[in-house]
């Protein structure tokens, strides 16, 4: 009886451990490494799946170059130089040496393997082969509310019955490079590339908090998304505590007087700062994210539709559901967006720092 077991293999098949924070392999030979490789999903005895691998290991490199080494350090050669390589399976093997001496072809080699594996798992994602075409299918619905009025200068959100929202701001978020969405997954240890739902997205940026929660109401009451779809644990709600909101429109709503947006807004901070201990916000934690960045942001699914040709040559339709993020903020909020802790390439910075610690399995940023 075999009593021997691999607790790496183990930790994570069982124990929900990912194979990217594993700290090595367990592959010493050739014939193990191209087994290895046939159950991943390549078989390196086929020239094109060969071709494929070596693509993908090129990228990784160059990913490793441009965002995830210092400038002190040297990807060594034996590892991104095909022609001295010669065969991926020496990848594995190498990452499988013992990494108890601190070995450097084991570290680099890990980090490689690391990186190929997410990019991988993104360049087949089968929606990304459509992203175009479901962008377009998300954001019509959208953009067909969406007017520049010239007269009154501006943005607006504007239903068919005449109800207008001015906007300071519309933004529709470019899709995610490649080099982005990798370092996105490498940062974030329980996502894949299946989870990655704020590929396609929208933000909305308000005159005033009474603005941004009449944007999501105009979405659902103009059926421009419905909100059956919105991934209920993706929904978060750092720009104002919903329990007070909804008191304060109750009150204002019994009231026979007409109300300034300004008069509003008085009334929302002010209610804001005597009830704050009963404020109830809905946080959903990003690492990444400062804690000065605040907004209501959901998940809702598209149900889109790709037109494809069977090999038979028949028309037929791809249907599935497609998540995209919304983003609502006001302008005061936006403006602590675009500079301080909060500003977006302050929070890609601290996105790359923990993509390199995962990579490289350091414990904190000054190891190497």
């Amino acid at each position: 009886m075999n009593f021997q077991f691999q607790k790496r293999v183990l930790d994570t098949m069982v124990g929900g451990v990912s194979a990217l924070d594993i700290p090595r392999l367990d592959i010493n030979g050739l014939e193990k490494a191209h087994n290895f490789i046939l159950s991943y999903g390549y078989d390196y005895q086929n020239r094109k799946d060969r071709e494929r691998l070596w693509g993908i290991h090129r990228r990784a490199v160059t990913l490793l170059r441009e965002n995830l080494i210092q400038e002190e350090e040297t990807l060594p050669e034996m590892l991104t130089d095909q022609n001295q390589l010669r065969d991926l399976g020496y990848l594995l093997i190498y990452a499988s040496d013992d990494d108890r001496g601190h070995n450097e072809m084991q570290k680099w080699a890990c980090a490689i393997l690391r990186v190929m594996h997410v990019i991988v798992h993104l360049k087949h994602d089968l929606s990304r082969s459509f992203l175009e075409t479901i962008q377009n299918q998300v954001l019509n619905p959208i953009r067909s509310h969406i007017y520049e009025d010239p007269v009154l200068g501006g943005t607006f959100l504007r239903g068919d019955g005449g109800e207008s929202i001015k906007l300071y701001r519309f933004d529709v978020k470019p899709l995610k490079t490649s080099d982005s969405a990798v370092i996105k997954l490498l940062a974030k240890p329980n996502l894949v590339a299946l989870n990655l739902l704020d590929t396609v997205g929208v933000r909305f940026v308000t005159r005033n908090l009474f603005d941004a929660f009449h944007v999501v109401r105009f979405l659902s009451e103009y059926n421009v998304i419905s909100f059956p779809h919105i991934i209920p644990d993706q929904s978060a709600n750092t720009l104002y505590p919903l329990n007070i909101f909804l008191e304060i429109m109750k009150e204002l709503d019994g009231q026979s007087k007409e109300f300034s947006s300004g008069e509003v807004e008085e009334v929302l901070q002010k209610r804001l700062l005597e009830a704050e201990k009963r404020a109830e916000y809905k946080l959903k934690e990003n690492t990444f994210s400062s804690k000065s960045y605040r907004f209501i942001k959901f998940i809702n699914r598209k149900l889109v539709t790709i037109p494809t040709t069977t090999i038979e040559g028949k028309q037929t339709d791809l249907r599935f559901f497609y998540p995209y993020e919304i983003q609502v903020m006001d302008y005061k909020t936006h403006l602590n967006s675009i500079s301080g802790p909060a500003a977006h390439d302050k929070y890609k910075e601290r996105q790359k720092r923990a993509a390199r610690r995962r990579v490289f399995g350091l414990v904190n940023e000054s190891e190497k």
